[in-house]
């Protein structure tokens, strides 16, 4: 298991050039992805697609820390981190819970399954992925 591999992966992910990149979603997201939204809704592979290719730049960058990687199986890896979005002025806000499913595919990590859920304020840590 590549943990460092995987956090660069998941990193990747929160990327707007890799969020605006359909060949490049097409190889990191499992074709039987599910997402289970901050809002509580459910999304599959080509909504999530369809979304992520639609949305603006925006002007915050993702904050993501705390990472905990639990092996599941041989090719299959869960991480739990906290994730917030760092706006302009240094302050965290829209704090979550968010867990990440990859699971090797023909020889390569993909997505699996991701869910992020609110959570109350927490402080930044050094602890960052």
């Amino acid at each position: 298991m590549d943990v460092e591999q995987l956090k660069k992966l998941e990193k990747t992910l929160q990327q707007y050039a890799t969020r605006n990149d359909k060949a490049h979603l097409e190889q990191l997201i499992h074709d039987d992805f599910i997402e289970i939204g901050y809002s509580g809704t459910s999304y599959d592979k080509k909504h999530i697609i369809d979304s992520l290719l639609n949305e603006s730049k925006s002007t915050h960058a993702p904050w993501s820390q705390n990472v905990q990687v639990i092996q599941l199986t041989t090719d299959t890896i869960q991480l739990i981190y906290q994730q917030a979005r760092l706006e302009q002025d240094g302050q965290l806000t829209r704090h979550a819970k968010r867990c990440s499913i990859w699971q090797i595919n023909d020889g390569q990590w993909q997505l699996r399954y991701h869910q992020g859920t609110p959570t109350e304020p927490f402080e930044k840590s050094d602890s960052v992925i």
